[in-house]
């Protein structure tokens, strides 16, 4: 073929439209098949999803009947064990014992249940605490619901845990100690060789409840009992500081001038449910300081309205610093102090009933007087001529600091005033499980 005959010319005609109308056309011809087939799969997908939502509100209306279907659907849809939780609760929100029973009602036995809890979608502990929390139903109380369920022994539910890779101390406060208290139980079951991490806490909390028959409370939070101290220690000439309402944006400066000068402090916390709130409680723990509960609201009057509402108050504080720390703390100290002007009708009830359990509050013998708003002069001049008064007198000094975010002047005045104490030659020290309390009223008033 010679190049410019006619031959020439009608091959480079068919060559321009092949490239500029037959190639498009076959591409967009694969194209509209990929489309529409991606859309068709989509289309089942979203229909899976829907019939999972509509399964999700079968169940919370109670009507547990298509519980094969349901999981079924589940396994199909992909979707996570965070996003069942949620679409449950759009539905209706339900407590954990609702939700357990219509499980339970749907055929799915206690096992499956648990190992779905544990391990679907690859769900830690405590990221399905957080996820089930924030949804209004806790992994906890669900738990000890199957615990105390009357065909299901102490022995299975640890098994069955142990095998979904739990810990012994995740499990012992939320399975053994709930169901001792349903079915007489009292211990670990004998085929299991490990023991509660101690590094987690100095001491765990006991199964034995002293003087149950005598207190009217003993049902309540059966398993918020520690072990008190045989011996308690007395270190005069010791400076304890004490920071409460915390852990706040100031946590870090003051947890850095207590690093720069190596000393160890106690923090007693009001907890909330929040990361950024659990990650501070972590840090105060892991720089070696001690944490206490001083309230999970901080809100007085609801606190001391009953001796019950101070329990229910208190258990919700400690079990927020165990599941950041995991510490299951055994001191604390009342807002406002053991002695206020709100406490004084349920105070004695209180304090009673708090010893039993084996607790140990601190108050404090020096008031830095930040919470008044004081300045740094006043500050300073404050608390070391009371630490030294103290020192005269023989007495220990517990300083009231705050760990608030409008407390500035703490942190400036932090340094200054360890260096001081310091240079007398005081010791600083954190309250530790069997340090001697200071108390306004009390046992050690």
């Amino acid at each position: 073929m010679q190049f410019g005959s006619v031959e020439f010319f009608k091959v480079l005609i068919k060559t321009v439209l092949a490239i500029f109308f037959f190639v498009p056309l076959a591409a967009a011809i694969v194209f509209a098949v990929l489309f529409f087939g991606g859309k068709k799969e989509l289309s089942e997908v979203q229909t899976e999803n829907e019939r999972l939502n509509s399964a999700c509100q079968v169940l919370a209306g109670e009507r547990a009947g298509t519980a094969e279907d349901f999981c079924e659907i589940f396994d199909k849809s992909g979707v996570p064990y965070s996003e069942l939780i949620k679409q449950i609760n759009k539905s209706k929100n339900m407590s954990a014992e609702d939700f357990y029973r219509i499980l339970s009602q749907a055929g799915i036995s206690d096992s499956e249940m648990l190992r779905v809890i544990v391990a679907k979608e690859t769900v830690g502990a405590w990221e399905l605490y957080n996820i089930m929390e924030s949804n209004g139903i806790s992994d906890k109380d669900i738990i000890t619901v199957i615990a105390s369920k009357h065909s299901t022994s102490a022995e299975e539910c640890y098994e069955i845990l142990s095998a979904a890779g739990m810990t012994d101390s995740e499990i012992i406060e939320y399975i053994n100690n709930r169901n001792n208290s349903s079915q007489g139980s009292s211990s670990v079951p004998e085929n299991s060789s490990s023991t509660p991490d101690s590094s987690s806490s100095s001491t765990t909390d006991s199964n034995t409840e002293p003087n149950e028959e005598t207190s009217p409370y003993a049902d309540l939070y059966p398993s918020m009992v520690v072990d008190a101290p045989e011996n308690y220690v007395r270190e005069d000439n010791t400076v304890y500081l004490t920071f409460d309402d915390g852990p706040s944006s100031n946590t870090a400066n003051i947890l850095y001038y207590l690093k720069k000068q190596n000393i160890k402090a106690t923090f007693f916390v009001v907890p909330q449910r929040n990361e950024t709130c659990y990650a501070r409680m972590k840090a105060i723990v892991e720089a070696g300081h001690s944490i206490g509960v001083h309230s999970a609201s901080h809100v007085y009057d609801d606190i001391y309205a009953s001796v019950e509402d101070y329990l229910k108050d208190f258990y919700e504080a400690r079990e927020m610093i165990y599941e950041a720390t995991g510490v299951y703390t055994e001191i604390f100290r009342f807002p406002g102090g053991s002695k206020n002007d709100h406490n004084e009708e349920v105070r004695d009830a209180i304090i009673e009933e708090m010893t039993r359990r084996g607790f140990r509050y601190y108050d404090w013998s020096v008031d830095s007087l930040d919470a008044d708003g004081a300045d740094w002069t006043t500050m300073y001049n404050h608390v070391l001529t009371e630490v030294d008064n103290n020192s005269q007198k023989n007495f220990r000094s517990f300083i009231l600091m705050h760990d608030a975010a409008n407390r500035n002047n703490t942190v400036l005045v932090l340094e200054d005033i360890i260096k001081v104490l310091v240079n007398k030659g005081y010791k600083l020290d954190k309250i530790n499980n069997d340090t001697t309390p200071v108390q306004f009223v009390g046992p050690f008033a």
